[in-house]
């Protein structure tokens, strides 16, 4: 760059030298001319790079998202596993969503307890590829689980009555030594909100959680699989702050 800025000075100076030149000694004083805007437009450019390069150099500033404030760990449902001292989530976009947690759709304790695969451990489900290797759900098992819950006829409804608004969930998921037994899979709908969408959410940051050694295992798999909305409402919904709860949270 500095090369460059010398490079841009000397021309300028030299066509400037040039044209003064020409025009005492010369009567063509036109030629001058023309070589002087040849100068200066190399100088030009060569200014512009160098300007382009220090604008893309310097560190962009990334602010925060109206609404998004550390969570207060501290205020965690008596029930809820608590998160180790010290723990700050990582901020996360601000989704726009309306919703309530006393209409959310959650699977029935005695068809769908929650099942974990025997013996899993953090250090397993923490392997990258894991949960992608242990996925085995045909869509032939799938019907048995839609079987289970005749409800799901009315959840999984989409606008215009097709049943495809819902998928075979784990309620434990396989990032979190979930297994494939019926007994950890149910028909969980899109709506209403939190629905599956808001529970992926939760089992990422369950994940996330039991990696970085904030959570045991054995907590994260209990506080999903016993009220999973619940466990939403603890880990998830704070790392968007108070005014955003307080904007979307509905029939409280």
């Amino acid at each position: 760059m500095n090369a460059a800025l010398a490079v841009a000075v000397a021309l300028i100076i030299i066509g400037a030298l040039y044209i003064h030149v020409r025009w005492r000694r010369s009567p063509q004083a036109y030629r001058a001319m023309i070589v002087l805007a040849g100068c200066y437009l190399i100088a030009g450019g060569l200014l512009g790079a160098c300007a382009v390069h220090v604008m893309a150099s310097r560190p962009s500033e990334v602010s925060k998202p109206p609404g998004t404030a550390t969570p207060n760990v501290s205020g965690s449902a008596p029930s809820a596993p608590t998160l180790k001292e010290n723990y700050t989530r990582p901020s996360v976009p601000i989704p726009p969503l309306h919703y309530d947690p006393a209409h959310a759709v959650l699977p029935d304790p005695k068809l769908t307890p929650g099942d974990t695969i025997p013996g899993v451990t953090a250090d397993d489900v923490c392997t990258p590829g894991w949960a992608r290797e242990h996925r085995h759900v045909t869509e032939a098992e799938k019907a048995p689980v839609y079987a289970e819950y005749p409800d799901s006829l009315r959840t999984c409804a989409c606008a215009g009555g097709f049943p495809s608004c819902c998928e075979v969930d784990h309620l434990i998921p396989l990032e979190l030594g979930g297994s494939n037994d019926i007994k950890n899979l149910w028909p969980q709908p899109d709506n209403p909100r939190p629905g599956d969408a808001e529970k992926d959410q939760l089992e990422n940051e369950l994940h996330r959680l039991v990696c970085d050694g904030k959570m045991s295992l054995a907590d994260a798999q209990k506080c999903i699989a016993s009220d999973w909305v619940r466990c939403w409402e603890t880990y998830v919904v704070p790392e968007y702050g108070p005014q955003w709860a307080a904007l979307n949270r509905h029939g409280w």
